[in-house]
């Protein structure tokens, strides 16, 4: 008994050692991974940045040409409204 009792021991004293260099290798792949993945996530920050003010420059001419449709509208509405409430 004594001998079995030694032989499951020493089994799962061998198996948590590789359990746990399997995890050291696991954590050592995983950090590397996060360094690339940071330095991706950086340069998608980068581009964004540059696109930034085309699509800022987009939404100023998009307002302009709003606000002066709607006066040109807004124009045309009264002129409208003022040739039927001559008659």
């Amino acid at each position: 008994m004594m001998e079995i009792n030694s032989a499951l021991l020493t089994v799962l004293l061998v198996l948590c050692s590789v359990l746990v260099i399997f995890l050291i290798i696991v954590c050592i792949k995983f950090m590397y991974t996060a360094d690339k993945l940071n330095s991706v996530l950086d340069d998608v920050n980068k581009k964004l940045k540059s696109v930034n003010g085309f699509f800022t420059a987009i939404d100023t001419v998009t307002e302009a040409v709003t606000t002066i449709s709607e006066t040109i509208v807004g124009k045309a509405l009264l002129m409208i409204d003022k040739i039927f409430k001559k008659k």
